[in-house]
């Protein structure tokens, strides 16, 4: 039972440019948190947090067992199930009672093996999958999908609140995952779009900031394009600032669930070929804008877009 006399210890596994944020925003609130914190770099990017009270911890199971809500925020499933089910892990540290919610974007079929494996453990789950910018993660506007429970995530709704400015229940475990990974579909494939129309529109001569305004003035226009147009004029690839490899993991998760559910997905084949493609000439660790490179290659145009 959780002492209601004390604030609750918030525990986080994932300190990259999104967890850092959300972690931020729970101390500020008041909140106990501790962090997993593995290397001397960890440390290093995350001293304003333990600064701020956050106690540094060195295994999951650690974290897990200080935790009364456990926030696990990875790359992927394979990630998840190592942080959960791996040596010194979360399931070796948990505590019955425990709400577990991960807010990674994972595939929706392991995410409802691991709550399986946790409620043997008398521990409680939420599929909380992130949409946003590390940029609403630092000012606490992210949004939530989630899955699991309805009384559960009542409980830990003021938690979520710290960070997140819409909170969408989504359905049972795994749903909010699911969702995501529908969200991913839409964006990336989006974006792969976009970028497919800018490395045509150079092949074909057509002036970049003339095709910026006009996608800008109609119905084109879209966030995926705002967050691209930067590069496409600038070479600012900061405004969308989500890894090729990212892309790639996200669609390769979609294609595996439309898969399983025997659903049509021929648009998203081909987005999915777009990042295999790109991920195969090297372009994994850069940003979304770089797609448009990827496909200045195949189309023989010069490597960086067009520019001012």
């Amino acid at each position: 039972m959780t002492d209601a006399s004390r604030p609750l210890n918030i525990g986080f596994i994932g300190l990259g440019m999104m967890g850092r944020g959300m972690a931020g925003h729970v101390l500020a609130k008041g909140y106990g948190a501790g962090l997993l914190v593995r290397s001397e770099e960890g440390a290093a990017r995350c001293a304003d947090l333990t600064a701020a009270g956050a106690r540094s911890l060195a295994t999951s199971a650690e974290v897990a067992a200080m935790a009364d809500v456990l926030i696990i925020c990875v790359t992927g499933s394979p990630e998840v199930e190592e942080v959960v089910l791996g040596r010194h892990g979360v399931l070796e540290g948990i505590k019955p009672g425990t709400v577990v919610v991960d807010c990674s974007t994972s595939q929706p079929d392991s995410t409802r093996q691991l709550a399986a494996a946790l409620a043997v453990k008398g521990a409680l789950f939420l599929d909380a999958a992130l949409t946003g910018t590390p940029k609403h993660a630092e000012e606490g506007q992210l949004n939530l999908l989630v899955g699991g429970d309805p009384a559960v995530l009542e409980r830990v709704r003021p938690v979520f609140a710290c960070f997140a400015k819409n909170i969408f229940y989504c359905g049972a475990v795994g749903a909010g995952h699911t969702t995501k990974l529908l969200h991913q579909f839409v964006v990336l494939g989006n974006a792969a779009i976009l970028a497919e129309a800018f490395s045509c529109a150079s092949k074909t001569g057509v002036d970049l900031a003339v095709l910026c305004d006009v996608i800008d003035s109609g119905g084109a226009n879209s966030t995926a394009f705002q967050r691209l147009r930067p590069y496409v004029l600038e070479g600012n690839d900061q405004m969308f600032r989500f890894s090729i490899g990212n892309a790639h993991k996200d669609m390769r998760y979609y294609a595996r669930m439309t898969g399983e559910a025997k659903a049509v997905s021929y648009l998203g084949d081909a987005v999915h070929n777009t990042y295999t493609v790109a991920t195969n000439q090297g372009y994994t660790p850069q940003f979304i804008p770089h797609l448009i490179n990827s496909l200045n290659t195949l189309n023989g145009n010069a490597l960086e877009p067009k520019k001012d």
